[in-house]
């Protein structure tokens, strides 16, 4: 069965689609694992960031399936019936690369559309956790990529996750999404007390290395605080910023294998992989 992972920071702009994509990057290709990446943003920078802008703007054209038709499955779909159409899953899931060892990385892309499931919400957010539970048996990872809300997104990302890992960056303000993460799960772990769910970890992620600056020092000291406070680990090793990172998404490939990436940061990168890993039981 394998072990879900939600990325999730109530606070935009934190970097967590970079580290969800490398995350499912690095499994596959130095762990040998069977990952499925799933992106719960309507803004589909995962989709994006594993597919190539370009391949996932020809995926999209040619109609293929997204999250979204996971979510909306059951909504009649405007033809002249007003019947919905059974989801055929196969088809809602991307086949990104496979090796020879047989593991590999797949992807359900997201659209757009996506945020037309916050204006309806009744009922769906069971609908992904229902998809997952049919899939899993043919992965090691499952990492979902979420948006920065509070929403049904939320809950069905949480319905199917065993751990959460907070991306932060430290800058003013890094903590403010905290007390609202945390009573977003507590409030979801009492409606649903059989689920059991629990933050791995919080990483520093997307900051400027060398001469840091003190309102710096003074946002990552409030993130340890809040965390103490919490009980949230903290990751020992951070992953400082790199433009390599944007060129890997735009080529659609793992930091490891993209041309021009500095051997440092491959190397901040697996530090961090080899504390994190570890931590969910893989």
């Amino acid at each position: 069965m394998a072990v879900c992972v939600s990325m999730i920071n109530m606070k935009g702009g934190v970097g967590k689609t970079t580290l969800a994509s490398q995350i499912a990057w690095y499994a596959a290709v130095q762990l040998d694992k069977k990952v499925l990446l799933i992106d719960l943003d309507p803004q589909a920078n995962a989709s994006q960031s594993v597919m190539s802008p370009q391949t996932y703007v020809s995926y999209l054209d040619a109609g293929g399936l997204t999250v979204a038709d996971i979510l909306e499955q059951f909504t009649p779909t405007g033809t002249a019936s007003g019947s919905p159409k059974k989801l055929d899953l196969a088809k809602v899931i991307y086949p990104r690369v496979k090796y020879t060892d047989g593991s590999l990385l797949h992807i359900v892309p997201s659209r757009l559309e996506l945020s037309w499931t916050l204006r309806n919400p009744t009922e769906k957010e069971t609908l992904l956790p229902r998809f997952v539970a049919k899939v899993e048996k043919n992965y090691d990872l499952i990492i979902i990529d979420c948006s920065p809300t509070d929403s049904i997104l939320t809950d069905a990302a949480y319905h199917c996750s065993r751990y959460i890992l907070v991306p932060i960056r430290a800058e003013f303000l890094a903590a403010i999404g905290f007390p609202l993460l945390n009573r977003s799960i507590k409030a979801f772990q009492m409606r649903h007390e059989d689920k059991v769910i629990e933050v791995c970890g919080l990483v520093f992620n997307d900051f400027t290395r060398g001469n840091v600056k003190s309102e710096n020092k003074i946002a990552r000291k409030a993130v340890m605080d809040e965390a103490k406070n919490y009980g949230w680990y903290v990751f020992k090793h951070d992953i400082p910023h790199s433009d390599s990172y944007f060129k890997a998404a735009r080529d659609g490939m793992p930091i490891d294998s993209t041309k021009g990436a500095h051997g440092k940061v491959k190397g901040e990168f697996a530090a961090f992989a080899s504390e994190f890993f570890p931590r969910i039981g893989l």
